[in-house]
């Protein structure tokens, strides 16, 4: 009988010493979740936006966390970045994508597509309406599900606060395919993100007359890779950033950004090159953002 008590008994311990454990656990995991950007630098502790500017050798790619959890990839960099564009999915545990955005149909921004899609689960993709068809025939979508078109003016409620709104291409169409690609604002409670794709300066001519008011952002992703034929002092007058991401493979030293290197410093733009710097991450809440490089 009295070994039947101590039985009791030790199982009554080991069971509070469980629940202590794991109530001591759930907390330690509650503790770790911040809202402030300036109180981490760990992506996984973080509960705002998380926007990561990838490093690729030849083209652009960006991975977009929502407060929510939903993930949205802008853009698969080229063919030839696919090894490298893996190594940063794997890294960031990505399986899944609840959106991709797909810019234009240069080899630079969607080449890496036909690997993307037989690594990762694509739920939906976003297309710019007026270039979609051509998009369609340099890249396979059959197998997407969920395709939406996007439109001049039209704005995405993708999560709690989380906004998408498309600036161009408008009508007419440029010459230039590459002044056709989707640019567009994600904005996070106050902040916003503007994004040029790869524009130059008669793009941002036609931003500037019909948007006007709208180009405001305090980070710019900018476009056409550095080349000196875009970031037009006009255009960064308007857009004022506090901060410049350029994507590309090249140092700062290499001739091609100088201008806008230049530029972008009168205008006082805190500037970021990912061929030098590495992928550059912001996390904001809505109302404070904080950068900072990630180890190549």
């Amino acid at each position: 009988m009295l070994w039947k008590k101590k039985r009791a008994w030790l199982l009554l311990v080991t069971c509070v010493a469980l629940l202590c454990s794991c109530s001591i656990d759930n907390h330690l995991q509650e503790a770790v979740k911040v809202d402030d950007p300036f109180a981490t630098e760990r992506v996984e502790e973080f509960t705002g936006l998380v926007i990561t500017y990838w490093a690729l050798p030849h083209g652009e790619s960006t991975l977009v966390r929502m407060p929510g959890g939903k993930t949205m990839l802008i853009d698969t960099g080229s063919a030839e970045d696919w090894s490298t564009l893996s190594a940063h999915l794997s890294t960031a545990k990505v399986t899944r994508l609840d959106y991709l955005v797909l810019t234009n149909d240069q080899p630079e921004y969607a080449g890496g597509y036909p690997f993307l899609s037989q690594q990762i689960i694509i739920d939906s993709v976003i297309l710019p309406k007026l270039i979609s068809p051509s998009i369609r025939q340099f890249v396979p979508l059959h197998k997407v599900p969920k395709q939406k078109e996007l439109e001049e003016n039209q704005e995405l409620i993708l999560d709690t606060d989380f906004t998408l709104e498309a600036l161009l291409p408008s009508e007419p169409l440029f010459l230039s395919p590459q002044n056709n690609s989707l640019v567009f604002l994600l904005k996070h409670g106050q902040l916003r993100f503007l994004f040029a794709s790869g524009i130059n300066e008669k793009a941002e001519e036609r931003l500037i007359e019909r948007h006007p008011d709208q180009l405001k952002a305090e980070v710019l992703k900018v476009g056409d890779q550095g080349s000196n034929q875009g970031t037009s002092q006009p255009f960064l007058t308007r857009v004022d950033p506090q901060i410049a991401v350029i994507q590309t493979g090249k140092e700062r030293s290499e001739v091609g950004q100088s201008e806008v290197l230049e530029r972008l410093g009168e205008s006082w733009a805190e500037t970021y090159v990912t061929g030098r710097d590495g992928s550059i991450v912001i996390l904001s809440n809505g109302k404070d953002y904080r950068v900072f490089k990630q180890k190549k």
